[in-house]
């Protein structure tokens, strides 16, 4: 309005103008606040969300990091070192006196006493040993048939390679992760071992059928665990995403690529079964899984309510945060407790939990949380209650980091059956490094004996020809 149109209003009309102008400029104020807060909002990292640690800034070395240049490295202080043991000797090499390095005396003759002694630890050169399996045939002198032997297991007709070849080959590829071009200059350099990369690919496949019947029992005694905890990260595929799904207790693990991310890969790896507690974070088809109770991973509800403090520097989400913390603490003193004592401690922490969950929120974050919580209530301290329950989910994700960097090295799989490769041996992996035992040992009884080093008579089973 122009100074003229503001002179002919009366006293009334201008305060009323006064007040509505004063309303409109309160609300552009907290617009602007609210924008304003939005671009100060810190950006979300490892710490703060669920953004992968490969997406966090890494830490420089130096003063930025906090570390002085000349600071001292290795081991912390009270760490107690270890020695090599000293192992019976194949080898001894006797280094004895020839002459007097003073007087050119000779001492090969005079009789010398041991002074000491020292040990290195040598590899032998390693070469690959071509072994060959003659078949014999006779006419049986009962029946007249011609028989012929068969071959041992192991060196079937269609074979090349022996089965340690093949421990050695899967063991190098799925377990550290060489890529296939890799693997070939390794096997090349080391063992004088010329090999194909088609002929790598298929050793692995044949491998891998080998170890199915040992993965399969693998999820059957999944599918009868009481606590089972999952999580699924991304794969490539001939191009395609993928999605790795990992299926874990306290001694098995269980891995599978699909195609899917949805709650049909859960029912087809669980085949009905329906565990007590399910362990898994909020995405919707672990959400779906069938079970009697569902644990929520508490680190991922931390990180979110960190990134609320941060973002909003919400109170409500600091005091949840210590309530999840607190009841950490609480499982971890379980069998220290009395029961009665423990029960009581577990009553406060819930009814301290509805208290939060009562109170009224208007911080954006904040208040998607709260939603979050009243929805999934019950499932926030199973493990309370369960004392073979996890608050996290950590198990899973550790499974699947391996594969992660396996991922990465080798860029994905060219097919679905290399991808089931991957899934039946580390499955098989995984659960031998739960069960602490040697990984090169149950690869190879599962791949099968290898073949005999040096020629033999062997007597095996025949049929007509």
């Amino acid at each position: 309005m122009t100074r003229a149109e503001l002179g002919e209003l009366t006293v009334t009309e201008l305060v009323e103008l006064v007040v509505q102008l004063q309303a409109t400029n309160g609300q552009l104020q907290e617009r602007i606040a609210e924008l304003e807060a939005r671009l100060k909002r810190p950006p979300k990292t490892p710490k703060n969300s669920s953004v992968p640690p490969s997406a966090g800034r890494k830490a420089s070395r130096g003063k930025s990091s906090g570390r002085s240049a000349k600071g001292k490295r290795g081991a912390k202080a009270g760490h107690k070192g270890t020695s090599r043991r000293r192992a019976e000797p194949e080898v001894v090499i006797e280094c004895c006196l020839d002459r007097c390095p003073d007087c050119e005396s000779v001492l090969s003759d005079v009789e010398q006493r041991l002074v000491g002694s020292n040990q290195v630890v040598e590899i032998p050169p390693v070469k690959p040993v071509v072994v060959e399996a003659q078949r014999y045939g006779c006419t049986c002198p009962e029946c007249g048939a011609w028989q012929v032997a068969d071959y041992p297991p192991g060196m079937e007709p269609e074979r090349v390679f022996g089965r340690r070849v093949e421990t050695v080959i899967t063991y190098l590829h799925e377990v550290h992760h060489l890529s296939y071009a890799r693997l070939r200059v390794v096997m090349q350099a080391l063992f004088g071992l010329l090999i194909s990369l088609g002929a790598l690919v298929n050793v692995v496949r044949r491998a891998a059928r080998r170890l199915e019947p040992t993965a399969e029992a693998i999820r059957d005694e999944i599918r009868q665990s009481q606590v089972v905890g999952s999580d699924e990260t991304g794969a490539r595929v001939n191009g395609q995403n993928h999605w790795q799904w990992v299926f874990v207790t306290d001694t098995a693990t269980y891995h599978v690529i699909a195609s899917s991310r949805g709650s049909s890969v859960i029912e087809r790896v669980m085949g009905g079964a329906v565990p007590l507690v399910w362990v898994s974070d909020l995405w919707s088809a672990q959400c779906k899984a069938s079970k009697q109770h569902h644990q929520i991973c508490h680190a991922h509800q931390l990180r979110d309510l960190q990134f609320a403090i941060d973002a909003e520097r919400s109170a409500w989400a600091y005091h949840f945060q210590q309530l999840l913390l607190r009841s950490q603490r609480l499982s971890k003193r379980r069998g220290r407790l009395p029961v009665t004592l423990y029960q009581r401690a577990v009553a406060h922490l819930e009814a301290d939990c509805d208290v939060l969950l009562a109170q009224s929120v208007a911080l954006p974050e904040a208040h998607k949380l709260l939603r979050r919580y009243h929805k999934h209530r019950q499932a926030l301290f199973v493990f309370l209650y369960h004392p073979n329950v996890p608050y996290d989910n950590n198990g899973a994700e550790r499974a699947l980091r391996n594969s992660v960097i396996h991922r990465k090295v080798s860029g994905g799989f060219r097919s679905q059956a290399g991808a089931d490769a991957h899934a039946i041996v580390s499955s098989v992996v995984d659960t031998a490094r739960k069960r602490d035992q040697d990984i090169v040992d149950v690869l190879q009884d599962l791949i099968g004996p290898p073949a005999p080093t040096q020629t033999i008579h062997c007597l095996v089973g025949g049929r007509g020809e």
